[in-house]
């Protein structure tokens, strides 16, 4: 394998999931002498530096003016585009053009289905498409759905032709090595807890993690360590860094990039759904879960189900009050605190990403 093109976009509504499992992809395939070049949107030019700082190339495709024209056969998550997916697919064969020919083009993005696919397939050998949602038709060689849902193996039965390679389930979770290490170090979890990790990933739109650090605060627990997390696009940081400052023991990670140590650390975490989920489980953190958006929904409900998390719903109905009872429970519950662990632990163990490159390779 030579290069890989890989379509993909992050902002605030978008989060930052797509473009790290993408990241975790293409640094396996690196590893294997390949090359990536990802094909961003011009709104997420202030990540081009992120993604280059890891050996990969960039792309901005130009946002048209006049926003995104009104049409007949958009999906439910057409305002995640500037444009149309016609456009979107021009704009990307063009690229495709300019970069040379591509073994593999991975396409992440809930606004593109198997019309885009069809459309860039004359660009790459193979198509893989990674996806959450299974609530659209593929056109690709392999599909990526690394979530534990309810009737998972056949979900995407009337999405992907019957040629098509499903790797479904977590143990095909793209996680970075640093997690795979951070599970050689991790020790039997007692269930006690000592140290409370809080994160909701890179954008936190909504300001859940200020909505947490007031729970753990009205418990009044200076025994009790915490970790609070702000990724590079939450627009809330400052004013979490001041309310982190009057909560003895609490520490503000902006960016952090240990954040695989921080969960082996941690005897509990608080945050929401999509890749942390499965970064939660690797090393086997218990974790007090809400969803910040409808496609989280089915894998939280799912971890909830085998007792890996406890999930309170939807992170607009949760409030601080709710949220600190759930906490207060745990912390007098150690025996359930240490199966929670395992649980998770059991579901991920961390060479997703290996396991992924091994089905391209072949």
């Amino acid at each position: 394998m030579q290069r890989a093109v890989f379509r993909v976009d992050a902002s605030v509504q978008m989060g930052m999931g797509h473009l790290t499992r993408c990241l975790t992809l293409a640094n396996a395939l690196a590893e294997r002498g390949a090359k990536s070049c990802f094909l961003l949107r011009s709104h997420a030019a202030g990540l081009s530096a992120f993604v280059e700082g890891r050996g990969h190339d960039v792309r901005l495709l130009s946002d048209p003016p006049g926003g995104r024209p009104e049409t007949d056969d958009a999906g439910p998550y057409a305002d995640w585009l500037p444009t149309t997916w016609r456009q979107d697919a021009e704009q990307t064969s063009q690229a495709m053009d300019r970069i040379g020919a591509a073994d593999w083009l991975i396409v992440d993005h809930y606004a593109l289905d198997f019309r885009w696919e069809s459309a860039c397939r004359r660009d790459a050998l193979r198509i893989l498409a990674i996806d959450d949602l299974a609530n659209r038709q593929h056109d690709c060689d392999v599909l990526l759905d690394q979530n534990l849902v309810r009737e998972m193996h056949t979900r995407y039965r009337d999405c992907v032709a019957e040629t098509c390679t499903q790797l479904l389930g977590p143990r095909y979770a793209l996680l970075r090595p640093d997690f795979t290490q951070q599970r050689r170090l991790l020790t039997a979890r007692s269930g006690q807890i000592g140290r409370i990790l809080v994160c909701y990933g890179g954008s936190d739109p909504t300001n859940e993690t200020a909505k947490a650090v007031r729970a753990i605060a009205s418990l009044a627990m200076p025994s009790v360590k915490v970790d609070v997390v702000v990724g590079p696009s939450n627009p809330h940081a400052d004013a979490i860094v001041q309310l982190c400052s009057g909560i003895s023991g609490a520490r503000v990670y902006r960016g952090a990039d240990n954040i695989a140590e921080l969960m082996r650390r941690a005897d509990l975490s608080i945050g929401a759904g999509g890749v942390m989920s499965w970064e939660r489980c690797c090393l086997g953190l218990p974790a007090v879960v809400v969803d910040i958006a409808e496609n989280q929904v089915g894998a939280l409900t799912a971890l909830a189900d085998v007792g890996a998390a406890l999930y309170l719903g939807s992170a607009a109905a949760v409030k601080i009050e709710m949220l600190a009872e759930s906490l207060l429970s745990l912390l007098n519950n150690a025996l359930r605190v240490r199966a929670m662990g395992e649980a998770a632990r059991a579901l991920v163990d961390g060479e997703g990403r290996n396991q992924v490159v091994a089905h391209m390779r072949d």
